[in-house]
């Protein structure tokens, strides 16, 4: 009898020990703040698993059960993630880029222990743009900007030079984040013939965007990303589209629109047919004062991405995430 019972005991412990094990001494750091949770992150098959609720809601992501179907959605912006138990696979999705949708694969499949999901460490994280490390009993998850040099590019939107940050974010408005939406995001045709931006003097971390006369944007620094926060399409794609915002004028929009309160840098391209760039200042009652023309032929003035003598008014020191304009 006695040989049965410490049979039995072994089998436990190596069923135990093949599946789910519990990592209480593990604690759980976002962004350099140690998070609470009622459930300790465990190690299956050597990768480190985390309970989904405590760590999503603690980056501003909602998350949704599906008891039915034993599916978790977790939902930030317009990025979603629907992860099931027992799945190997996650599908992922961005309603600013349907075309990007797919299935993306886990390392271990998502669990479900103690009536917690867990999820292994990376997926949550890096599908909301996050940076993660496990060391020393510590998992970190942090801020996409820590700890980078000030020559990188996010470094250099954060904190540099306002020409320089202003001028990276118009080159790359996929690139950095741009395409995180609070709500479901208006759309113009499948190809962009023009480009506008209205940017706060002294800042580069809200503006405008106007896209080929039609759609404007506008876009917030808000929880460590460029978030579009507001959209509107004008009520005439053929009309002054300046006019047309200084007058709230729109067909269609996704929330009250921004005040505008200070004046603007304004800088204009187009590559339809001939290139052609415009800069200049826009005051409070919407006057458009043209700086600098350039297209194919003629180059006026100065095409740049300031004003003369224009002081940036945002610090954000890259290895942290709070915003102090003074």
């Amino acid at each position: 009898m006695k040989k049965i019972v410490f049979a039995f005991a072994i089998i436990v412990m190596m069923c135990f020990s093949s599946s789910a094990v519990a990592a209480d001494k593990i604690s759980i750091m976002v962004k350099n703040k140690q998070i609470q949770t009622d459930s300790a992150p465990v190690v299956v098959q050597g990768k480190v698993l985390i309970p989904l609720r405590a760590v999503s809601e603690s980056l501003g992501a909602i998350v949704e059960w599906n008891q039915q179907q034993k599916t978790a959605v977790v939902s930030k912006w317009s990025k979603k993630a629907s992860l099931t138990v027992g799945k190997k696979t996650a599908r992922v999705e961005n309603l600013a880029a349907p075309e990007l949708s797919a299935d993306k694969s886990l390392d271990v499949s998502v669990q479900l222990i103690s009536s917690r999901v867990y999820v292994p460490l990376r997926f949550i994280s890096e599908q909301l743009g996050y940076t993660v490390d496990y060391k020393n009993n510590i998992v970190s998850i942090r801020s996409p900007y820590e700890g980078l040099p000030k020559e990188n590019f996010f470094a250099q939107i954060l904190s540099g030079d306002l020409g320089r940050s202003r001028s990276i974010i118009t080159a790359n408005n996929s690139a950095y984040g741009l395409r995180n939406y609070e709500l479901p995001p208006l759309k113009t045709g499948a190809f962009v013939a023009n480009e506008a931006y209205l940017f706060p003097e002294g800042e580069a971390l809200r503006f405008f965007m106007i896209e080929d006369n039609e759609i404007i944007t506008y876009y917030e620094y808000k929880d460590d990303f460029l978030v579009a926060t507001w959209q509107g399409r004008l009520e005439d794609k053929a009309g002054n589209a300046i006019d047309q915002l200084y007058a709230d004028k729109f067909k269609e929009r996704t929330g009250p629109t921004p005040k505008i309160n200070k004046p603007f840098f304004y800088r204009y391209y187009s590559g339809y047919e001939n290139s052609v760039w415009r800069c200049g200042r826009i005051d409070v009652d919407g006057k458009f004062t043209e700086t600098g023309f350039k297209d194919e032929t003629q180059s006026i003035g100065m095409i740049s991405f300031v004003f003369p003598n224009e002081i940036r008014k945002e610090v954000i020191p890259v290895s942290q995430t709070s915003l102090r304009i003074p």
